[in-house]
């Protein structure tokens, strides 16, 4: 009788029924926190599509552009987030299914030898081994199927009637299917990479991602031949983000030699690789993990070289060394260690472990759809800086084109006002509002179109000048002329002789100079060039403020809509983040 094979065996079994009894008085609860999440995000995604019936998105513009690929990203969030749901509620049955029992999958690429393995911890060659041991003293595992991803592949028969896993050097197993060993629960999957075939139901590779975690632990088999190659590695980082635990088999870790028999034939036998090779290659699994994931907690995986077929063989001669070169003994030992200490902990982890995940899973997706909306803002932001770039150029193309109208306006005015007509100040200030808000207008919306792809002409708020100008009038001059006239006129007589002569009628005269001086008022024009010295400063004062404040009025309401938009959709983002935040252990 082989004693340590049967030890081993004994002390495992001790172990699973111990665990047994515990689990028979285990049940999981999450206090309905997984049904939060989908009427969180429910709500939300309510409230992102009503928030984007509100824009119009018309334009090709870069703001209009990421705000259309923002959406198109959220509506395949939304259809990941669904899916992720839809995962979660299934995995969460599967959960509730298992939680009397210790999950164990195990995983990995085709022809690994993962079946081989689980029948193996089933029983089926103990079952028929030439020694007693607790396998023949009890109920045969039960094989059963959870999921099915193709026709084939599944349990099969022996010739005497048992169910295994079915063996084969192709890619056999097409379904989830495991067996129920006292307190384990053995699960079995496809080989990851599976070549899709006629008929297949499921991707191979997506039915085993959709169960590993969900598990209460995980074991990645890999080919002895080609350790560390496959792409499978990647599930070790998988693991480790959602706080998994992994156990790393290098399996077939043996090679054939030939030997010689009692009758001097020439037979090839199975024989361990060396110690040192084994190592060897268990340490370069583990650096190889380590460093394509330096994030990876190397305490959470391990990696151990084993021979089921060596295993096999020392059952069947009853073999001990033979059965300790299979490092199978090791696998017991390890996996009888993890169910004894702390089980029912492990069993509480593993939905909150799960719900956790989930959680963070969401919370990238929502920063991915939160950094969306930063680059519609970016964009929007950056047209702002190019429209703060072109403000100067407009400026001067408004004050350029607004001084050559006033002036021709000005020319025309002046000939109305030596024609004797009136122009007042209220008309001159109605003039030059018009002239500006007609140059602003067509110079801004030019300028825009150059900046801004596809750019809506803009309607700018009417303007109003006030330039309190001087009046353009007529002018006059007076002209002064002072001269001196002479007149007759009669004096009184002088003397004797002409006081005679007086009385006779004669009358004497003389002249008199008097100076006079007259004006004369005369047209001197218009004027013009005061009214020009006075308006045009004015002018072209009024038209760089109007100008630049028609730019920023541009700036900050051209994309204010896809702004607002951004940041009302960024702070319901911040809301729910919090709220899921909340419903992690």
């Amino acid at each position: 009788m082989s004693d340590y094979i049967v030890s081993t065996i004994d002390e495992f079994f001790k172990k699973l029924d111990k665990m047994q009894r515990e689990l028979n008085e285990f049940s999981q609860n999450l206090e309905g926190r997984s049904e939060k999440i989908p009427r969180l995000l429910e709500k939300f995604e309510k409230t992102v599509f009503a928030a984007e019936k509100e824009v119009s998105l018309k334009s090709d513009n870069a703001v209009d552009k990421a705000t259309k690929e923002t959406f198109e990203k959220f509506r395949l969030i939304v259809e990941a987030l669904r899916k992720k749901i839809e995962s979660d509620r299934k995995g969460q049955d599967f959960i509730k299914k298992n939680e009397k029992y210790l999950v164990v999958m195990i995983f990995g690429a085709v022809k690994a030898g993962k079946s081989s393995l689980g029948n193996f911890f089933a029983g089926k060659k103990f079952i028929n081994a030439p020694f007693d041991n607790p396998y023949k003293h009890i109920n045969k595992p039960v094989f059963e199927t959870e999921e099915r991803g193709r026709d084939t592949g599944d349990v099969s028969r022996d010739e005497n009637g048992n169910m295994w896993f079915t063996e084969g050097v192709i890619d056999t197993t097409g379904a989830i299917q495991y067996f129920t060993l006292s307190g384990l629960r053995w699960v079995d999957s496809p080989g990851t990479g599976a070549v899709k075939k006629d008929g297949d139901t499921k991707n191979m590779t997506a039915l085993v991602e959709e169960y590993l975690g969900y598990t209460d632990m995980c074991i990645f088999l890999m080919n002895s031949s080609e350790p560390g190659v496959q792409d499978d590695m990647r599930y070790m980082q998988k693991l480790n983000k959602e706080g998994q635990e992994a156990l790393i088999l290098i399996t077939k870790s043996d090679k054939q030699e030939e030997d010689v028999d009692d009758l001097g034939n020439l037979i090839s036998i199975t024989v361990p690789k060396t110690a040192d090779n084994r190592k060897l290659q268990e340490d370069d699994i583990c650096e190889r993990v380590k460093k394509k994931y330096p994030d990876i907690n190397v305490e959470r995986f391990r990696a151990i070289s084993v021979s089921t077929l060596l295993g096999e063989q020392a059952i069947e001669t009853n073999d001990d060394e033979k059965y300790r070169a299979s490092n199978l003994d090791k696998l017991m030992k390890i996996l009888g260690d993890k169910v004894e200490h702390g089980v029912i902990a492990r069993k509480q982890e593993n939905p909150r472990r799960q719900l956790n995940s989930f959680v963070d899973y969401t919370l990238e997706q929502l920063e991915i759809l939160r950094s969306e909306f930063e680059r519609v803002k970016n964009e929007a932001e950056h047209y702002k800086g190019e429209i703060e770039l072109r403000t100067q150029v407009i400026v001067t193309n408004v004050k350029r084109a607004v001084k050559g109208e006033v002036m021709q306006a000005a020319i025309e005015w002046n000939g109305k006002v030596k024609r004797g007509e009136k122009i007042d100040g209220a008309f001159i200030n109605r003039s030059i509002t018009d002239i500006l808000q007609e140059t602003l207008s067509l110079e801004i919306n030019r300028e825009m179109r150059q900046a801004i792809e596809n750019y809506e002409k803009q309607e700018l708020p009417k303007i109003q000048a006030n330039l309190n100008s001087a009046e353009l009038v007529k002018k006059t001059t007076t002209i002064s002329h002072t001269f001196t006239e002479s007149y007759t006129v009669t004096r009184p007589p002088e003397g004797l002789w002409e006081n005679i002569c007086d009385l006779f009628g004669k009358k004497y005269f003389r002249v008199e100079n008097k100076t006079r001086t007259e004006k004369q008022t005369v047209d001197a024009g218009t004027n013009f060039d005061e009214f020009l010295s006075d308006i045009m400063p004015k002018v072209e004062k009024f038209a760089q403020t109007e100008g630049k404040k028609s730019m920023m009025l541009i700036r900050d309401n051209y994309f204010a809509k896809q702004e607002e938009l951004a940041n009302r959709i960024q702070k319901e983002i911040a809301k729910i983040k919090n709220e899921l935040l909340e419903l992690k252990y």
